[in-house]
């Protein structure tokens, strides 16, 4: 039966084509994300990085102007078009972004983009760009979805054999992440459904509050931990469930929004301690009482004030899960942890969620400012990135992510390179954002703080990842520039930033961001704190 079948040309166990269909139930597999991709991938991207850049040692790696590049131009049915993307081999186009304006502020139409699959001369996309991306075109939504000034496709295009996207006029900002599979992989190239209706979607879960939510509080004294042993292996967490508990500890912590950095959550699977994260960080709250944070695909903040984090987490053996309060306040904290059984495999990964302290970082000279750098296997699912302006008309975010996957440091140019750190956050620039521009999307969230309407104050932005998720073989690095505006560009033009970084790795992964308790301990960077310290260095002090 099997010489019977691989005559027919049919591989026993080899997986099932990969299709528009697969691809949209694997967006929502939670479970996906925690084994190594099978069959695997390169996560790629191609973006309009100014290319003046053309490595991390020669003069031009900081260089703006990031909307203007392409690859070349060409004349296709004699008219002249320019290629933003293009790829031979089978692979899917997993993430579009562009902004909704086009070089004018007040052109929300742009050119029309196309974009050509398995070597067609017949494109299966020519329309719009910005109206494709914000579900206005072709694509609706929440498939294409409008974000601040900008708007985003997660629609998955595989193609069998290959891809070019081209623009009938001069590109803009654009970013195109996709997927390249080794060749051989079976794919089903896209074609237009008759329908978007019956087609999943990622969606967050919707909560409805009862008295059966809330958690169980057990106080924690100043610089102890509360320990919570899980069900011997192999299982894998799918939720764990954080609250802090009772009417005094919230009016408490709304006094002392401090307290959130000083609440600290680790988890140990396996001997192996993955997470170690302020609480209000890993839910991008550090600023504040939790009332208005984060409402993605695998973090959220429910009615009942309860911090749910989804993300699958496998372990072999054992799992332990320890909150620390490194206060000097007491601290009652409810803590909830759901698993089931999961087949342990050699693909299969534990999960981290490491944190970067606050950093004060000058408006010169520019740096890549690193978020993480892990050696060994895995796959980046996320991050969260928090920067404290104290200027209240300025801007914040013009450098551009890095990401270096496997030996693409040692060349020393990256695997994607961005076009901004709003760019690579979903959104857009054309103004200073304020906070208006918050917006809660299943895999973007902005939640620009500020103060009064301003850019002063924390500024607060996280992604998660799912068919652009990034595995690496050996080595992943993730930096963005701290390039700031053109007007703060001094050396006394501060910003404070710290970063959180989501991730799977194999066991035997090491990374660079230890357990940094003392810094957990201090007070959060405040906007009085920073501006002192930039009075004093503009002064000479």
């Amino acid at each position: 039966m099997i010489a019977i079948l691989c005559s027919l040309g049919v591989m026993v166990g080899a997986p099932p084509s990969i299709a528009l269909h697969s691809l949209l139930a694997e967006m929502g597999d939670r479970d996906r994300l925690a084994r190594f991709p099978n069959p695997p991938y390169k996560s790629l991207q191609a973006s309009s990085y100014n290319r003046e850049s053309v490595r991390r040692d020669m003069p031009g790696w900081f260089a703006d102007s990031d909307g203007t590049g392409y690859i070349r131009e060409e004349t296709i049915h004699g008219k002249r078009e320019y290629v933003m993307m293009e790829h031979t081999g089978p692979g899917c186009i997993t993430k579009i972004w562009t902004p909704f304006f086009y070089y004018d502020f007040n052109n929300r139409v742009g050119p029309n983009v196309r974009i050509y699959l398995d070597g067609s001369t017949t494109p299966t996309f020519d329309e719009s760009l910005i109206k494709l991306v914000r579900g206005t075109g072709s694509i609706p939504r929440p498939f294409a979805q409008p974000t601040a000034r900008a708007g985003d496709s997660y629609l998955p295009i595989p193609f069998a054999r290959s891809v070019k996207v081209t623009m009938v006029d001069k590109p803009f900002y654009n970013i195109i992440s996709y997927r390249a599979y080794p060749t051989g992989t079976k794919v089903e190239t896209f074609k237009k459904p008759t329908s978007y209706q019956g087609l999943p979607f990622v969606r967050q879960a919707v909560y409805v509050a009862s008295a059966m939510d809330l958690l169980r509080s057990q106080s924690i004294a100043p610089s102890k931990a509360l320990t919570f042993r899980l069900p011997n292996g192999p299982r894998a967490v799918t939720q764990l469930r954080f609250q802090v508990g009772g009417l005094e500890m919230a009016a408490v912590m709304k006094k002392r929004p401090d307290l959130y950095r000083s609440i600290v959550v680790s988890a140990t699977f396996d001997g192996k301690e993955t997470i170690w994260c302020p609480l209000g960080d890993l839910f991008s709250q550090q600023d504040n009482e939790p009332q208005s944070g984060v409402y993605t695909v695998n973090r959220d903040l429910d009615p009942s004030k309860i911090l749910n984090v989804r993300w699958t987490m496998p372990y072999k053996k054992s799992a332990v899960i320890k909150v620390y309060n490194l206060s000097n306040q007491a601290v009652a904290l409810g803590i909830d942890a759901q698993t089931k059984p999961w087949k342990w495999t050699n693909d299969s990964m534990h999960f981290y969620a490491r944190w970067r302290p606050d950093d004060i970082v000058p408006g010169t000279p520019f740096q890549d400012w690193n978020f993480v750098d892990v050696r060994g296997k895995g796959v980046y699912v996320g991050d969260a990135f928090t920067v404290l302006n104290i200027r209240k008309d300025s801007w914040w975010g013009e450098g551009d992510e890095k990401v270096y996957v496997d030996a693409a440091w040692d060349k020393g140019f990256p695997t994607h390179f961005g076009t901004g750190t709003e760019d690579y956050y979903g959104w857009a620039g054309g103004v200073y954002p304020t906070v208006e521009d918050n917006f809660h999307h299943p895999f973007l969230n902005n939640k620009v703080g500020g103060l009064d309407g301003h850019t002063m104050g924390y500024n607060i932005l996280t992604r998660e990842r799912a068919l652009d998720a990034i595995p690496f073989n050996k080595r992943l690095r993730f930096d963005m520039e701290s390039s700031f505006g053109t007007d703060m560009r001094e050396k006394w033009n501060l910003l404070g930033y710290s970063a959180v970084t989501f991730f799977y790795a194999v066991p035997g992964a090491v990374h660079n961001r230890p357990a940094v308790p003392d810094a957990a301990r201090k007070p959060i960077v405040s906007v009085e704190e920073l501006q002192k310290l930039s009075d004093r260095i503009r002064l000479g002090e």
